[in-house]
């Protein structure tokens, strides 16, 4: 036997141990202001190593450069091979974001790179606890009382649309 949580935090070993039946999937998302031909590889690498251990991996930013027809086709295949997918982000009205490569799913939670990561981000670690006490007790009252519930979207005041 190979014990594989030897070296994993407490955290990671009780979300691990609450996981195995999986009662939500995990996202991960890599914003950038822009996305064009000089940093196309080193965003998307970002977005891939950061977002390893979810179950849905996204680069998202709110403008891509297309005046060379390569920065699009290196995003998509980029995106293609690794199973990361793009959003094109629209600050003033997100919900009218675009997904213009879905990402691939991927079965397991990769806990080890969600160990290392929690380990350097308190961020990252503050959003684990998250998922921690979700998996202990799911009930929609905690769901509600943790996360950011997107259904409550209109809720939140954004800027005003112009009529077209």
């Amino acid at each position: 036997m190979e014990v594989l949580n030897k070296n994993w935090s407490p955290l990671i070993k009780d979300c691990a141990k609450y996981y195995t039946g999986k009662q939500a999937r995990l996202w991960s998302f890599e914003v950038k202001r822009e996305i064009n031909r000089s940093n196309v590889r080193e965003s998307f690498f970002q977005a891939l190593s950061n977002s390893s251990w979810a179950h849905y991996g996204y680069l998202v930013a709110p403008i891509l450069d297309e005046t060379k027809a390569d920065t699009k086709n290196e995003l998509e295949m980029l995106c293609t091979r690794h199973g990361i997918g793009f959003i094109l982000l629209n600050v003033d009205f997100p919900e009218d974001s675009k997904k213009l490569i879905p990402a691939r799913e991927r079965s397991e939670i990769d806990w080890n790179m969600a160990n290392r990561l929690a380990e350097e981000n308190k961020n990252f670690e503050n959003y684990l606890n998250k998922v921690d006490i979700f998996c202990q007790k799911p009930t929609k009252e905690v769901l509600e009382s943790i996360w950011y519930n997107i259904n409550k979207l209109k809720e939140i005041p954004t800027k005003t649309r112009k009529k077209k």
